[in-house]
């Protein structure tokens, strides 16, 4: 019975980071596709900013290979959001 507790469970922690690579990498690409639409340089700027701060969070993914606590997971959402929220506040 444990063991058909735990197998889902790994899964579930193990599939954290790799729906974070791919939500990062999927904003990453909205983002470069914003900045050569982006006709303002101030709104550039913005743009480029986070998706600087979206890439170092990227390579810090993948560079780390240890598995991913459901705190570390929530702050790694939370550090995304408020990148986004700062480039909307910035460019509205």
């Amino acid at each position: 019975m444990s063991k058909t507790i735990l197998l889902p469970y790994n899964v579930f922690v193990e599939s954290r980071k790799e729906k974070l690579v791919n939500m990062l990498i999927s904003e990453i690409i909205f983002l470069k596709t914003r900045v050569k639409r982006a006709n303002n340089k101030d709104d550039i700027l913005y743009l480029s900013a986070a998706l600087n701060k979206l890439d170092y969070l990227l390579n810090k993914l993948k560079t780390n290979s240890a598995d991913m606590s459901e705190e570390v997971f929530d702050k790694i959402i939370l550090i995304i959001y408020h990148i986004f929220k700062e480039i909307t506040d910035k460019l509205e």
